[in-house]
């Protein structure tokens, strides 16, 4: 079986290549609050490796996303050795150009 690849770029995401399952935003809640990717849960960094395993459920597909992709693309590592899909956004939210949910 071939194993997808770890990062995914802004254009695959805009124009449907892929589609993750779920999309996890590792930012603190001020920041989550005032703007996020479409349909993204809140799971701080600080917090992905004790929540991510049980509240992420096994098999699906998912996307991380933080400020610059750095730790988004540790924790995609650290949560693909615990057996889930991880995949991150290359250059987090400093390269996103797409559109942005806002506000709570």
């Amino acid at each position: 079986m071939a194993i997808a690849p770890l990062d995914i770029a802004g254009w695959q995401l805009q124009c449907g290549e892929f589609t993750p399952d779920i999309v996890v935003d590792l930012r603190q809640p001020h920041a989550f609050d005032k703007a996020r990717l479409r349909g993204a849960v809140n799971i701080p960094y600080e917090q992905l490796q004790a929540r991510g395993p049980q509240e992420l459920k096994a098999g699906a597909t998912v996307l991380l996303v933080d400020p610059g992709g750095a730790r988004a693309a540790e924790m995609a590592v650290w949560l693909r050795r615990h057996g889930l899909q991880a995949h991150y956004l290359v250059g987090g939210y400093a390269q996103w150009v797409g559109d942005l949910e806002r506000g709570r």
